[in-house]
């Protein structure tokens, strides 16, 4: 009989779950006004709801029980306000909006917690600031300054204890472990360097999947990559490494977000030149089986499989019977660019000034091929080029940009005589330094 009763109080629980939940808002000085709840997902913010106030400034939310995370309100387009979303209903008054700390909201623990742990972090990093500066001051005086040492380990925990005594269920607890790591990180680089080695293992608890909804992913991973490339050189790649790891692994379930991520990853840490954690995700990406890559994708990560440093790139036609194979010169940079891409406008003159140069000191040759659709813009943006160019109006679409996997203009990939690839080149500068360091006539 009792289990009977039990299973009747489960199933009438789940038949009266809500699907939605209700935030009751009261501002009076905005009255006839419209309001926006915008959230995320992944990197992307997306409006929830769309609502207004009446005559007296009140207004109803109703958002969604399946989405947890963080919000924002807009009002007319102008005034906003962070919430947090959770399963709870609860309301809002706001009555001077100059004073964005004065809007109280009743019968939300996500945001009461929010409030205590950002009180917590401020208080919490300017004592330590206060204490890093005295530590060393008192170096003659060993007994005051091991009572300020241990005073310091104190004020560095108060923050990550207040966050780990939440209750599991208080979604704000991922967000507070994040956001203020995402804080730290930069102030640990700059000032407390000893406090970085705990950041990683920060990093390594959080729950990836619970920030689906926190718009805070981008800021992380570029933090921590910032954070750990200042680490020793022979730590770098395996702290890099285990965290892409994680990433993937734990945004195996949702593919949108985890390409999402993954893209920008590999961008950040190509634009930091950390070429081999690029490789190390792009490769990840590419041999995990549960996931489904988009055309992007496929051709960001594809650049490393395929064009890794050592193989062999695919031949070019380049029209009346040459092929880059042909050429016989002992470097070849072939470069895609584009007359209306902004970079290689840039980089262009660069390319000429040093060409003359290379060319005789490494017998360089370069191949510049045209992501051009429009002939005539080709023609007489690069009618001075005294390399090799090539375009067949064809944009994206033309053979040498498939088989070369590129995304992106301007794209520089370094090859010997045989076609052999020697390394991925980032800039003009980057040519010559490259070849001064490497090359041989």
């Amino acid at each position: 009989m009792k289990h009977i009763l039990l299973l009747l109080l489960l199933i009438t629980n789940q038949l009266f779950a809500q699907d939605t939940y209700t935030i009751q808002g009261h501002f009076p000085n905005f009255p006839n006004s419209n309001f926006e709840l915008k959230g995320y997902e992944g990197f992307q913010q997306k409006v929830l709801l769309k609502t207004s106030s009446n005559q007296e400034g009140k207004f109803t939310l109703t958002y969604p029980a399946n989405y947890v995370g963080v919000a924002q309100l807009y009002m007319n387009g102008a005034y906003s306000n962070l919430l947090f979303l959770n399963q709870e209903n609860y309301t809002l008054f706001w009555q001077d909006l100059t004073k964005r700390e004065d809007m109280q909201i009743t019968g939300s623990k996500e945001y009461e917690a929010f409030l205590q742990g950002m009180k917590t972090f401020q208080e919490a990093e300017a004592k330590l600031a206060g204490l890093n500066y005295l530590v060393p001051l008192y170096a003659a005086d060993s007994i005051k300054q091991q009572v300020f040492i241990k005073e310091l380990d104190t004020v560095n925990n108060l923050f990550s204890n207040y966050v780990k005594s939440l209750p599991e269920n208080i979604w704000v607890r991922q967000y507070l472990l994040t956001k203020g790591l995402i804080e730290q990180m930069p102030n640990s680089v700059k000032t407390y360097p000893w406090r970085a080695p705990q950041h990683v293992t920060e990093f390594m608890a959080i729950d990836f999947k619970a920030l689906k909804h926190s718009g805070l992913l981008k800021e992380l991973v570029e933090g921590y990559t910032y954070l750990v490339e200042r680490f020793p050189l022979e730590e770098v790649y395996p702290l890099l490494e285990q965290a892409i790891d994680k990433a993937v692994i734990e945004f195996k379930d949702n593919p949108t977000i985890q390409q999402e991520v993954a893209q920008h990853w590999f961008t950040f840490l190509e634009s930091h030149s950390l070429f081999k954690a690029a490789e190390y995700l792009a490769l990840k990406m590419l041999n995990n089986e549960s996931c489904t890559l988009n055309e992007k994708s496929t051709a960001l990560f594809e650049q490393y499989r395929k064009l890794a440093v050592g193989n062999t790139a695919s031949d070019i036609n380049l029209g009346s019977g040459t092929t880059l194979k042909k050429l016989k010169n002992k470097y070849k940079l072939v470069v895609f660019g584009a007359s209306w891409c902004p970079n290689c406008q840039t980089d262009y003159p660069s390319l000429l000034g040093k060409y003359k140069k290379l060319k005789e000191s490494h017998n360089l040759e370069i191949v510049y091929i045209s992501i051009d659709t429009d002939k005539n813009a080709f023609d007489e943006y690069y009618k001075e080029a005294p390399f090799v160019t090539f375009c067949d109006s064809k944009g994206w679409e033309t053979q040498a940009a498939k088989d070369y996997h590129v995304f992106a203009t301007p794209t520089y990939i370094l090859l010997d005589k045989e076609l052999k690839i020697l390394s991925k080149i980032q800039s003009p500068e980057h040519l010559e330094a490259w070849l001064q360091a490497n090359g041989k006539k």
